[in-house]
């Protein structure tokens, strides 16, 4: 147990180590030089990102992005332990420490993937063909876990991955149908692929920017920001 003293110096020693940050953030007179570490789940890297380093690239030629691929629930570990200073991951299934801002970046809606499968409902398809389930750990697989307990459809999975471009693929090649959400980048008009969007949002899962409260890098997220709704506005 903390004694009163040392509960007394907390605010005192989180204003040093605030500080120490900041001292060590290389910037220039406009903010947008130096490193900047972003960590970003895998379909962002493939849908958002792209568009979004084009664009920081014109506004700020003198940043240097360090970007870290990861899960979102690795990432916002990371972002706590100052490992990175903003990350494009799924909302969290609790509500955000107060320490923390979080941006809206996409609204994607949970839809099942199928290819010739038998059956014709939503349920007759789960219920006859194999099933690949997008990770029930992770926190857009939960999205597609609460809808099936929703509807009290009780299947076992043929496979379990944390990587909806494969799953796509594992679709494609006739190996069963998954509930995924709609990230950037999968095609409706694929053929061969039969996808039916489940219209209920409480099952749609939530891409956002997370960045610490009193981040000394205020502009260059800012300028995050502006490149990330351009970019997705284009997609």
């Amino acid at each position: 147990m903390p004694t009163e003293a040392c509960l007394d110096l907390l605010p005192r020693a989180r204003h040093i180590v605030e500080e120490f940050y900041r001292l060590g953030v290389d910037v220039g007179t406009s903010g947008l030089s130096g490193k900047f570490h972003i960590g970003a789940i895998s379909t962002a890297l493939t849908g958002l990102l792209p568009g979004t380093i084009r664009q920081l690239a014109e506004v700020a030629p003198k940043l240097v992005l360090q970007i870290k691929p990861g899960t979102s629930n690795s990432l916002f570990a990371d972002l706590g332990e100052r490992r990175i200073d903003a990350a494009i991951i799924v909302l969290p299934p609790y509500a955000l420490p107060r320490s923390y801002n979080s941006e809206l970046l996409r609204v994607e809606p949970l839809v099942l993937l199928s290819n010739n499968a038998r059956g014709r409902t939503a349920r007759e398809k789960l219920m006859r063909n194999p099933y690949i389930c997008y990770d029930s750990q992770s926190w857009g697989g939960l999205k597609a876990f609460q809808y099936l307990k929703d509807r009290k459809i009780h299947i076992e999975p043929f496979y379990e991955l944390d990587a909806l471009e494969a799953i796509e693929k594992l679709v494609l090649q006739g190996m069963g149908v998954s509930l995924v959400p709609r990230w950037t980048g999968l095609d409706l008009d694929r053929p061969g692929l039969d996808v039916e969007i489940i219209r209920n949002q409480r099952y749609s899962r939530k891409v956002v920017l997370v960045t610490p409260r009193n981040s000394a890098h205020r502009p260059v997220i800012e300028a995050l920001q502006r490149a990330l709704k351009t970019s997705d506005a284009t997609q």
